[in-house]
């Protein structure tokens, strides 16, 4: 018999009682998953708390891509929740700048950059084992027998070294980069399963390129997984460790203070009434197409996406700016600008970068943030642990801070 930490319990009940506070629930038959982060404190009179949660299990495919970062390419509920947290430390600099430097989780270091406080720490939960790596063998045990035989006999060409699987072929291949989705059938895409951007996060931080300005790299503490039997938790944890930490044991020569983290993976026996197998234990439902966001202390309600867009606005203002996602690369551009102008308009211009010019190009703006990008090298560059790893190119990163409607006159800028 497994017994579960109170605490793990405690805080996934209130994930889940926040999601059903949105009043948001999947179409009948359809299935999602639920990815939420939340932060904790040794401090007893200070509460858990749940910044973000997401749902979604939808990608973009390559031909589908937007340009000018209006539209999310992966909307699985572990990047939007991802996503979502990046857009809450943000927002919580710029609240800790207006309240007179105040957050009950934030502190700002001598170096005017900001962490966690002493002792805060990050939980993810997922509710159901993440795509790609960790879920190889969690996914096989619930095939049909017919299938497995199919699969066993299935040839693929032998995947060369550095290179990322399409998928779930190859799928006896454990510890290897895989792109998503997981179905032969569906469109390719340029989306990196779950899997490995988690294992990407316990190098380079959840706060990527864009908060590397301002924030030191937080990472993951405790990962609380849902939907697995008792009978397989010791298998799904010895993957999830694999995919998440222990197949980057070459990483090296990272700067400080990043590092290859490892947190610990745990499970919990609560359901998610609206997970795959709640839904249809023999499989057989349909994926949802939509994509729930919320973010805490937020001054806009919860978004619904559907192919990467905004749910409810008509085609013909789909792209334009005050209907883009707030998760999209366009939209955390601009706030990443507003933090900017925030910080340097506060009289803290020291080491903090300049506000990007007109012309400045959102890839651009990563490309010099050098820590950052030296970490990333020692991930991602050519003969690294992930050099195999899939981008969506520099053509999509080439939009400027200033939309397009914007620059051509098609909405009004307050002030002209």
């Amino acid at each position: 018999m497994v017994s579960y930490d109170e605490t793990d319990v405690a805080l996934v009940e209130k994930i889940l009682e926040k999601y059903h506070s949105l009043n948001h629930t999947p179409a009948d038959g359809t299935y999602t998953i639920m990815a939420a982060l939340a932060l904790t404190s040794p401090d007893p009179d200070l509460p858990a708390q749940v910044i973000t949660l997401a749902t979604g299990c939808k990608c973009l495919p390559e031909d589908r891509l937007p340009e000018q970062g209006d539209a999310l390419h992966d909307s699985h509920a572990e990047v939007l929740a991802r996503r979502c947290a990046l857009r809450w430390f943000l927002e919580e600099i710029g609240r800790h700048v207006v309240g007179g430097g105040h957050s009950q989780w934030l502190t700002k270091g001598r170096d005017g950059m900001f962490s966690l406080k002493h002792g805060v720490s990050m939980t993810m939960y997922i509710s159901t084992p993440p795509c790609g790596d960790a879920s190889m063998r969690f996914l096989a045990s619930y095939q049909e027998e017919e299938m497995a035989k199919i699969k066993d006999a299935s040839i693929f060409e032998p995947l060369p070294k550095g290179l990322a699987s399409r998928g779930r072929d190859n799928y006896a291949l454990l510890g290897v980069l895989r792109t998503k989705p997981g179905r032969a059938d569906s469109p390719p895409t340029l989306c990196m399963s779950c899997s490995d951007k988690i294992a990407r996060w316990n190098v380079l931080g959840i706060q990527g390129a864009l908060g590397s300005a301002f924030l030191h790299p937080i990472y993951i503490s405790k990962i609380i997984i849902g939907e697995v039997p008792e009978r397989l938790q010791g298998d799904v944890r010895t993957d999830c460790e694999r995919a998440f930490w222990a197949r980057l044991s070459d990483v090296s020569a990272l700067p400080p203070p990043f590092h290859v983290h490892q947190p610990q993976v745990v499970f919990t026996p609560i359901p998610f009434k609206f997970s795959k197998l709640s839904v249809s234990p023999s499989g057989a439902a349909r994926s949802s197409n939509e994509s729930l966001c919320w973010i805490a202390d937020s001054t806009v309600p919860h978004e619904i996406l559907i192919n990467g867009l905004k749910r409810g606005v008509p085609p013909k203002h789909r792209f334009k700016t005050m209907f883009r996602p707030q998760l999209s690369k366009s939209s955390i551009f601009k706030l990443y600008c507003d933090t900017v102008l925030l910080l340097r308009g506060d009289g803290q211009s020291c080491g903090y970068p300049p506000y990007p010019m007109k012309t400045c190009t959102y890839f651009e703006v990563k490309q010099r943030i050098s820590h950052y990008q030296a970490a990333k090298a020692r991930l991602l560059g050519e003969g690294c642990t992930f050099s195999g790893w899939v981008t969506s190119g520099i053509l999509r990163e080439s939009f400027t801070a200033m939309p397009p409607d914007i620059a051509h006159g098609q909405v009004e800028v307050a002030g002209t």
